[in-house]
């Protein structure tokens, strides 16, 4: 049960966060860059994005509590703003994380890195979505270290995509890259109707 509550977390982060979907801003926004500077910004954009995600993780009880919000509510609310990105991404129609305006704002490392990198195109409202459903639905707190280990996996495997982002643009391509958010899009679109009937079961009950 662990195993397959671990298998569900890390796959619903992982394909919100969409590493590979990241590569082509990342390289845009680091083409002047010399190598080492670049891994600087992969570096701190994933340690951003990790104390952002991990604040809402682990504090995203208490927040909906504070706002009167019930559990079910909000995996039904999750649901739906998880069902909405996830059709763009099958439809191939995902809006841009970020605006041109910030692209041409961002010039420090430590900006870019920030934002819009680390957010909103990684920690942005669907995976902060995607951990505090996830952290709500653990039983115990074997299932919330599975969640925190599943953040953990899935930044570890975006900051290797990110540190390797022109090889895997060569290697995949633009197309590549449209067809895996195609294929993470899929599934994601099964978890968030999961999620929406799980709510509306505890609603009902």
């Amino acid at each position: 049960m662990e195993l397959q509550y671990f298998i569900l977390a890390f796959t619903s982060i992982f394909s919100i966060l969409n590493p590979f979907g990241a590569v082509p801003v990342f390289i845009t926004l680091t083409e002047s860059y010399p190598k080492k500077e670049r891994d600087l910004v992969a570096k701190r954009t994933v340690i951003y994005a990790l104390a952002i995600l991990l604040a809402f993780t682990l504090f995203g009880e208490w927040i909906l509590k504070f706002f009167g919000i019930s559990l079910d509510a909000f995996k039904i609310a999750g649901g739906i703003l998880l069902l909405l990105i996830s059709l763009d991404m099958v439809r191939g129609q995902q809006e841009a994380k970020i605006h041109r305006k910030e692209i041409e704002a961002a010039y420090e490392i430590d900006e870019i890195a920030l934002m819009p990198l680390a957010t909103p195109l990684l920690a942005g409202p669907g995976s902060i979505t995607a951990c505090m459903v996830a952290m709500a639905e653990a039983s115990d707190i074997g299932d919330r270290f599975l969640v925190i280990l599943a953040i953990l996996l899935s930044l570890g495997i975006t900051y290797l995509t990110l540190l390797s982002a022109e090889k895997v643009l060569d290697k995949i391509g633009r197309l590549g890259i449209r067809i895996l958010t195609r294929m993470m899009g899929l599934i994601l679109t099964a978890i968030a109707v999961q999620m929406i009937v799980n709510g509306i079961k505890g609603a009902l009950l």
